[in-house]
């Protein structure tokens, strides 16, 4: 009986040991276009791949090495829940984190919610995701309306661009953008003179940029896609009638000078709500060195950011979690986040995200965005980080 007693206790104490390095990888999913009317968004999955490459290069989380296995769903939400089931289902991934679009997040939520499976920053500024918030999803990810607030107050209070149009995608995306747009213009004593809808795969926006032209705005603000925002700007420029141009932080990449033109997209605003990609900050620096290293075909711009803005706050999770991390364990490690401003394991100093704070009441980590400009084909920041509460400052042109 002895034997058989040490025996057991042999087995519980290795049951309870971390991970060992040869221990099998724990698997992260995602989903997201690599082809399709959104392909340029692809390359977030590839900016965490590269993340999460340098962590497994650094010893991975606790000893253990994580997988990233992800999926093209082409932007289309019809084939988002067949993607998820596979990696779930057979794959069996541990957490998703970062699928792309919001039809398609809305696609899997409920299932991934009833398989209990964490699903963190859903690529998608909806507000179904965080609010009211729901057990599995914690996001990075500032809210459309929020941003359209912020886009608003700065325009009319800040810019003196009273009249305002929006060019809008068709779902939660736009119209949540838009909604939030009218607010904060009517809070700084401007007006939405046009809402004017289209869809991702649209490839003829000229009807839209008619009404554009007619509506005679100061600016127009694009909550789209990449291939319909490029569109409609090409062919304002091409009228010689383009407004002030301001896109959401969807449309923050260098890859849209190159679509639409850096002439056409010269002076254009966007939102970020990360580290510029180009910039001179230590973050940016740093994230521009893992790229290189781990994923050197891949080109600089925000949208790979995003990618690290995702896998940094998920990542430190796992590592806060423990050797044995369970979705219970992870949930309560984002929820020590106070204003945590870090990259994660191996990281030096500040992460690209802002600081982040969880809750349980608060699953959404910030809502602070800044804007950039577009100068000789870069983004150049122009303001501070603002939130929707920020106080106009003087009209001016930045």
């Amino acid at each position: 009986m002895r034997p058989l007693l040490l025996a057991a206790g042999l087995l519980a104490l290795v049951a309870c040991r971390a991970p060992e390095a040869g221990s099998a990888p724990l698997k992260i999913g995602s989903y997201g276009p690599l082809s399709g009317p959104a392909a340029s968004w692809g390359v977030m999955l590839r900016g965490m791949e590269a993340y999460i490459d340098f962590v497994n290069a650094n010893g991975g989380v606790h000893g253990r090495k994580l997988a990233f296995v992800y999926r093209d769903d082409q932007y289309n939400a019809a084939k988002t829940p067949l993607a998820v089931r596979d990696l779930v289902e057979r794959e069996g991934v541990f957490a998703m984190v970062g699928g792309i679009g919001t039809a398609n997040g809305r696609a899997v939520a409920d299932y991934l919610a009833e398989r209990k499976v964490p699903f963190f920053t859903p690529a998608s500024g909806a507000a179904i995701f965080t609010d009211p918030p729901r057990e599995n999803i914690y996001s990075v990810y500032p809210r459309y309306d929020t941003e359209g607030r912020i886009i608003g107050r700065h325009l009319a209070g800040t810019l003196g661009l009273k009249r305002v149009a929006v060019l809008h995608q068709s779902d939660d995306f736009g119209a949540q953008g838009a909604a939030g747009l009218a607010e904060g213009l009517a809070s700084a004593g401007g007006e939405l003179v046009l809402k004017v809808a289209c869809q991702a795969s649209d490839t003829d926006v000229s009807g839209q940029v008619s009404r554009v032209v007619e509506a005679a705005p100061e600016a127009l603000v694009i909550f789209t896609a990449p291939r319909p925002a490029v569109l409609a700007v090409q062919r304002l420029h091409a009228l010689g009638n383009k407004p002030q141009i301001v896109t959401s932080f969807v449309l923050s990449d260098a890859v849209m000078f190159q679509l639409a033109g850096a002439d056409v997209w010269e002076g254009t605003l966007t939102t970020s709500a990360r580290v510029l990609a180009n910039s001179d900050d230590p973050a940016a620096v740093q994230y521009r060195d893992v790229l290189k290293r781990h994923a050197p075909d891949l080109p600089v711009g925000n949208f790979t950011v995003s990618g690290f803005a995702f896998a940094q706050p998920f990542v430190e999770a796992l590592d806060r979690a423990g050797p044995d991390p369970t979705p219970e364990k992870v949930y309560a490690a984002l929820r020590t986040f106070h204003d945590w401003a870090g990259g994660g394991p191996y990281w030096k100093g500040d992460g690209v995200n802002p600081p982040l704070t969880f809750s349980d009441t608060r699953h959404l980590g910030h809502d602070r965005l800044f804007f950039a400009q577009a100068e000789n084909g870069r983004w150049r920041r122009v303001t501070a980080w603002l939130s929707e509460d920020s106080e106009p400052t003087t009209p001016n042109k930045e």
